[in-house]
């Protein structure tokens, strides 16, 4: 205690003399972090909101059957080089690679599904995965597209991943390979309801190929 207001003032002096500077540091610091993160966030929601715009502006000339295509890659184009850290970035480079597949040029197809298999998160990762193993197996290239399914981690996508397997292992004459893959995924489609009578058919042809052989 003091005994007098003197006394009080001078060892308030002290205290602020001996730890002033850091308590100042210290504020400063919280001031600049809590503004730095207002900020990030703040960027952060204004980058999405301006991706978002600019998908929408996509997705209408899509729509469009008189939009010119020219206008439409510089928009997914602006996106990836842009706002590449936003899924809408992924969706443009999607729309993009099915764009060129409906214009028989399947190997710009596959670069932009590259970009979006490097560039997406690991709950679209896997679509974009078939998608370019579709590709690959579209352009021939057997290899790369099961090198590509084998890459799949994700669950919930054995159906798909294994019927596209046996297609390209019937394409390359690899019959047991193929039956094997049909069989797994005709037995995974019956597991979870679904009709594939197309699927069963591949099974069966395979099937009374081996017999006649």
């Amino acid at each position: 205690m003091y005994d007098t207001e003197q006394e009080q003032i001078e060892a308030i002096k002290r205290w602020w003399a001996t730890y002033g500077n850091g308590v100042i540091g210290g504020i400063l610091v919280a001031l600049i972090a809590y503004f730095g993160w207002l900020y990030y966030n703040n960027s952060v929601d204004a980058k999405q909101e301006a991706a978002s715009g600019m998908y929408i502006t996509l997705m209408d000339l899509v729509a469009d059957a008189d939009s010119d295509a020219g206008e439409r890659l510089a928009i997914v184009d602006t996106l990836k080089s842009d706002y590449a850290d936003t899924t809408y970035a992924v969706y443009a480079a999607l729309q993009a690679a099915k764009d060129y597949v409906e214009q028989n040029d399947l190997a710009a197809a596959e670069d932009q599904l590259n970009w979006a298999a490097s560039n997406s998160d690991e709950l679209l990762q896997p679509v974009v995965q078939v998608r370019l193993a579709r590709v690959q197996f579209a352009r021939d290239n057997g290899t790369a597209a099961l090198a590509t399914l084998d890459s799949i981690e994700a669950e919930g996508y054995d159906l798909v991943i294994n019927e596209l397997r046996g297609d390209i292992h019937s394409a390359e004459g690899n019959a047991d390979a193929a039956r094997e893959a049909y069989r797994l995924a005709y037995e995974q489609a019956q597991q979870q309801g679904v009709e594939s009578p197309y699927l069963k058919m591949k099974l069966d042809d395979l099937a009374a190929t081996t017999d006649d052989a």
